[in-house]
């Protein structure tokens, strides 16, 4: 028994080996915690409340707020995030229309006047006479030695020594209704109109010069500020949504569940966990002998999703090739006719990300390296046609003798996310441009096409397009996965969102087996995921079969199995290796 455990473990190291050397294991994920905690039940003291459009004063861990009671007196309280305290604050001048913090005191306007107070202590230090043509809140920001006000369309400007008025700014954005300080020389400019836009906005050269989509509730933008230079935190007790946000190549991520791969290329984010389960149904027609199945279980671990605590039906067979692809075979008794049979093959703790990866803009193809690592992604075959004068035609309108990697894969994915959804034939990807429609495979097929003619591996990708509310997963889908230097595998995926960003994808997909061609080596007769072994295969006409994946939320229980079942065992050593025969 020693001796099987010994030569288990070195086939283990070189399945891990070969595994990390086809970029299989990625670099570590390292989880982003937030600032500050989240709280789990938030709320003024004395019945308090805040107005909609009204912004907080975020100042060294401290939220400040205008309140107002149930007879409509307004104070300030000030909110420590660290210690979740509150503090009333002294504040005798007035409602308050608007404020900032500036060279470590508060600007704070009312109706009338601007007042300069100390933030420890509240006392006044300084005041202008300085009205504002409404009772209505507007966000004020110190900047680069000018006061900034917002009024409709433009920023009204004050010199802050004098508080001479000078000419207005005009802004870019229509209905901004927020300015949030990001530097001293910009700004951030906020709409709720047109998809929680926000603008960076240069002071100094009064324009825009990079725009994003803040993916919260529309309302909560009110409620957002900057806390450090890539996070932002949303803390609004009328939504109840509390929480940071990472700024990572230009889009925003909140930072529950974020985790970050150790060399900084990727994050994955908003996780889902689940309990899989596998259950086989067998039914005989007629009498059959002893039968054996290959069943394709999940890969375990990719840069989008985990399974731990796994167990597997016994006695099987485990097996995993040099690109994460596992199946089991397992070998189930003679059965008479009209005999079912329902059999636990698998489970495990299964968690999915949504993944970004951010792509270099240096890098550049590499056909001769790519095609000494990876001659079978690279290789011509029906579905592709690499030489088909209609997909040469389409790569020379699509590429332009570009040879950024980073670029052509946005070129591709644009193009073929924009081809119209209709389900297909599995045809050859030049007859798929040609009529410019086609299922996800036929959509794959067309990626595949392009990328490969011109050096980049690709491979396709089994898996589950989530229904989340569904408690069963099947193989429903299948989408691409193109090698990219020093990043590793990552999906190019036209159908679900964001769909035209190459290495993004918000699915959470469940991948099941990736292939450098249509077929599974273990599987025969399409696309399935359990299938007699090819010797048996004339016994397909005597057994009906089904397999059902039940997806159970984090917690829920199943109901109590039957005594007679096979029995589940955990077995510790099925990370990686190849055939393994469970006890």
């Amino acid at each position: 028994m020693k001796q099987w455990i010994l030569g288990f473990f070195l086939l283990v190291v070189g399945g891990s080996a070969s595994a990390k050397e086809k970029g299989e294991l990625l670099s570590d994920w390292i989880p982003v915690s937030p600032t500050y905690s989240t709280p789990i039940d938030f709320s003024f003291p004395e019945s308090e409340s805040v107005e909609l459009f009204e912004s907080f004063l975020y100042f060294q861990n401290h939220l400040y707020f205008q309140t107002k009671n149930k007879d409509k007196q307004s104070s300030i309280y000030a909110y420590n995030l660290e210690t979740t305290k509150f503090q009333i604050k002294p504040w005798e001048k007035g409602k308050v229309l608007g404020w900032t913090e500036c060279k470590g005191n508060f600007l704070v306007q009312t109706k009338r006047k601007l007042y300069e107070v100390n933030p420890q202590t509240w006392e006044i230090k300084k005041e202008w006479d300085l009205q504002t043509k409404s009772s209505s809140w507007k966000d004020i920001v110190c900047s680069d030695g000018l006061l900034l006000r917002l009024d409709k369309e433009d920023l009204e400007v004050f010199d802050l020594e004098s508080m001479e008025e000078k000419p207005k700014i005009p802004l870019p954005m229509k209905s901004v209704q927020r300015i949030v300080k990001l530097s001293e020389k910009e700004i951030l400019l906020i709409s709720s109109f047109s998809g929680n836009t926000i603008q960076l906005f240069s002071v100094l050269d009064k324009r825009t010069t990079k725009e994003w989509k803040f993916p919260t509730n529309h309302r909560a933008l009110f409620k957002m500020t900057q806390i450090s230079p890539n996070r932002f935190l949303v803390f609004d007790p009328l939504t109840k949504i509390y929480g940071e946000w990472l700024l990572f190549d230009d889009h925003f991520f909140p930072m529950s569940g974020l985790s970050k791969r150790s060399d900084g290329k990727a994050v994955r984010f908003s996780p889902i966990e689940n309990t899989l389960q596998y259950q086989l149904e067998l039914t005989a027609s007629s009498d059959l002998p002893e039968t054996i199945y290959h069943v394709i279980l999940p890969k375990k671990d990719t840069y989008a999703q985990e399974l731990r605590e796994e167990t597997f039906y016994s006695p099987s067979v485990f097996s995993l090739d040099e690109t994460g692809n596992r199946t089991i075979t397992l070998t189930i008794p003679s059965m008479k006719e009209g005999e079912s049979k329902s059999i636990p093959i698998y489970s495990g703790k299964l968690t999915r990300y949504k993944i970004h990866w951010q792509l270099d803009p240096n890098l550049i193809v590499n056909r001769e390296e790519s095609e000494s690592k990876f001659p079978n992604e690279l290789r011509d075959d029906w579905f592709v046609k690499l030489e088909d004068p209609i997909v040469v035609g389409k790569r020379e309108e699509l590429f332009q003798g570009k040879t950024s990697l980073r670029e052509i894969l946005f070129e591709t994915a644009k193009y073929v996310s924009s081809i119209p959804y209709k389900s297909g034939k599995f045809e050859s990807a030049p007859k798929v441009i040609e009529k410019n429609n086609g299922g996800c495979t036929e959509h794959s097929y067309v990626t595949m096409s392009l990328l490969r003619g011109i050096g980049i591996p690709a491979r396709l990708v089994w898996n589950y397009l989530p229904t989340e509310s569904s408690s069963e997963m099947n193989f429903n889908h299948k989408y691409v996965e193109v090698w990219v230097n020093g990043f590793g595998w990552i999906p190019m995926e036209p159908l679900a969102p964001p769909k035209s960003k190459p290495g993004v994808t918000h699915a959470r997909h469940l991948v099941f087996s990736v292939l450098p061609t249509p077929v599974h080596p273990k599987i025969s007769g399409g696309d399935r995921l359990v299938q007699l072994t090819k010797e048996q295969l004339p016994y397909g006409k005597k057994v009906k079969m089904k397999l059902t994946i039940l997806k159970k939320e984090k917690g829920e229980t199943g109901e109590d199995e039957e005594n007679d079942l096979p029995v589940l065992k955990n077995n510790r050593f099925i990370l990686s290796g190849e055939e393994m025969v469970v006890p």
